[in-house]
């Protein structure tokens, strides 16, 4: 890694850091794509609180549903506050003035929160007479598995980015004011950037696969901080950061 810290130019450079970080955001698709339940709670809170009301359980477990589908389906208002309401075909005299809606139809539903309505069909994940609140969400995340999914890859990928920059710079910066009184032979920031990019390939791949079996950004962002420190020891005490015969690194 030491040896060949000048051997990319500032293209390949970025292409690097590209493929590291898009290394780092395997796990997010992949995860979201095999879920089969989501926690509604920290996106669409008002939501996920009609849903789990007491008065929605008990229309639900009134109401007659067979097939994915209610039967006999007709205008009722579950739950109601000045900016949340949900019920089964509500109106739009109903909806008027209401922020927060979950409104029931016969063959599917729309949920309406944080200025975007979302249309969703049943599914048969929960029992809806004992958990209508299960019911309800999983329907919900089935039917935009896709969008969510793509949500949360651009979401954390932004913060994946914005970690691996500080984490890229930081080391850099460090590394390249070490070339002052010739503590280190590293000659240029570039040099620095290469190196550190380098270092970081290890803890990028190991991060990846952790990610795979058991996702957490927390938990993928910290092992590859942790392995970085590591390799960056490892390969001082291989090198002290000064060039010396190849033989003498193996």
């Amino acid at each position: 890694m030491f040896v060949n810290r000048a051997k990319y130019n500032w293209f390949q450079i970025i292409v690097l850091f590209i493929f590291l970080t898009a290394v780092m955001l395997m796990p997010i698709p992949f995860y979201y794509n095999h879920q089969t339940n989501f926690n509604l709670e920290p996106f669409l809170p008002q939501v996920n609180k009609m849903a789990a009301s007491s008065s929605m359980q008990t229309a639900l477990k009134d109401a007659s549903y067979s097939g994915q589908s209610f039967t006999n389906v007709k205008h009722q208002i579950i739950t109601q506050n000045k900016t949340n309401i949900a019920g089964f075909n509500l109106t739009a005299a109903d909806m008027a003035g209401h922020k927060n809606v979950i409104n029931l139809h016969a063959n599917n539903f729309e949920v309406k929160s944080v200025g975007s309505t979302f249309n969703a069909r049943y599914v048969n994940n929960h029992n809806l007479k004992t958990n209508a609140h299960g019911f309800i969400v999983d329907s919900w995340y089935q039917s935009n598995k896709v969008m969510i999914g793509l949500f949360m890859l651009l979401t954390l990928g932004l913060i994946i980015v914005g970690v691996n920059l500080i984490l890229v710079n930081g080391a850099a910066v460090f590394l390249f004011l070490s070339r002052h009184n010739r503590i280190t032979h590293i000659n240029n920031y570039r040099e620095a950037v290469n190196l550190t990019l380098e270092m970081m390939g290890i803890g990028s791949l190991l991060a990846m696969v952790i990610g795979l079996i058991h996702f957490d950004v927390t938990i993928e962002l910290t092992v590859q901080s942790l392995s970085l420190a590591f390799v960056v020891l490892w390969v001082y005490l291989k090198t002290k950061f000064k060039d010396v015969d190849k033989a003498d690194l193996m």
